[in-house]
């Protein structure tokens, strides 16, 4: 009998500072004098810094592929929602286990792998941010720990139980496409990760193959005079005649407005394929897997030396990444000591 009148009397006590509560809050909220609380919904400083790839996964923040890791197939119709409970295999695989895992930056990457065909977010970076982040971008919020079965399994729609934003330069995001090629080779070395896939993830693709547009790099190239800006250079190319198509004049427009930007630019390869040149400035570099040259002992699609750097787990050991036209001047010079000479 004492013990119930105790849990009584407990209970009664609660349910008064409960309505206390309640009554100071709503007194507060008419007179306009806002209550304190310990928990604030305001954002604290330095949420809506980029969090480090790695240490998002490895400390289960977020699932790899519940965001826009996959996009280039989500935007197609795979769901999302279920990339956390399938094993990932293919390109997905490698773009998140082999390359997103193993990438301790914070550095914002392209949200669509193969932007084929454009739309809204092509061009467009994006990074993991803290929940209490205000400013996303056009991202999308975290939803609870339970999201995954509320958003997920029953009606297919994928959500994170992290925020992602949309990068913006202007707020001091780190965006890999303002990176030289040189510091991408560095990032990738340092990270032991893809070659082939931080420049995937970091620059914009042009529908252009290389054979395209080999005459006008060629061209830019013998026109070369350090006297002259890269735009007087660029535009004292003649473009081709309207008479030969259409196709040729986009083709030019695309490839010298590319090189006016100065913005690392791939060249598209049939099949979207990881060997592809990057054109940068004047500069034209080669992405190519090691010894991906068919020849005595190599198997098709493949090579031999490119699949032991794989399967040993040094990505980025797998890419060769090479200046062929317009680069060797600046290279040989950073390469010199001017000091010691």
């Amino acid at each position: 009998m004492a013990v119930r009148m105790v849990s009584v009397l407990a209970c009664l006590a609660c349910a008064q500072a409960l309505a206390g509560q309640q009554a100071q809050e709503v007194q507060a909220n008419a007179t306009g004098v806002k209550t304190t609380k310990k928990k604030s919904t305001a954002r604290r400083a330095g949420a809506c810094d980029c969090m480090q790839w790695a240490g998002v996964y490895y400390d289960h923040l977020a699932d790899c592929g519940r965001a826009m890791e996959i996009y280039f197939l989500s935007k197609y119709g795979f769901s999302a929602a279920y990339a956390a409970t399938e094993p990932i295999s293919g390109l997905p695989h490698k773009v998140c286990n082999d390359f997103l895992k193993n990438i301790k930056e914070t550095s914002c990457i392209n949200v669509d792998l193969l932007p084929f065909p454009a739309d809204e977010m092509t061009d467009k970076q994006w990074c993991y941010v803290a929940n209490d982040c205000d400013v996303l971008n056009g991202g999308q919020d975290a939803t609870n720990t339970m999201g995954f079965q509320q958003a997920g399994w029953n009606n297919l729609v994928s959500m994170s139980n992290l925020s992602w934003k949309i990068c913006d330069q202007a707020s001091g995001d780190v965006i890999l496409k303002y990176k030289s090629v040189e510091e991408l080779i560095t990032m990738a070395e340092t990270n032991d990760v893809s070659k082939s896939r931080i420049m995937q993830l970091a620059y914009p693709i042009l529908n252009v193959t290389w054979p395209d547009a080999m005459w006008i790099m060629e061209a830019i190239d013998a026109a070369w005079d350090p006297a002259l800006t890269l735009n007087d250079i660029v535009d004292s190319i003649v473009a081709p005649p309207t008479t030969y198509g259409d196709r040729l004049t986009q083709v030019f427009t695309m490839v010298t407005d590319a090189v006016k930007s100065e913005i690392g630019t791939i060249l598209d390869t049939p099949g979207h394929g990881d060997n592809f040149h990057v054109i940068q400035g004047r500069q034209v570099w080669l992405v190519r897997r090691i010894g991906d040259i068919i020849t005595s002992g190599a198997h098709r699609g493949g090579s031999i030396l490119g699949d032991m750097a794989y399967l040993g787990g040094h990505f980025s050991w797998e890419f060769d990444v090479n200046c062929t036209m317009g680069c060797s001047s600046s290279r040989v010079l950073s390469a010199l000591d001017l000091e010691t000479m």
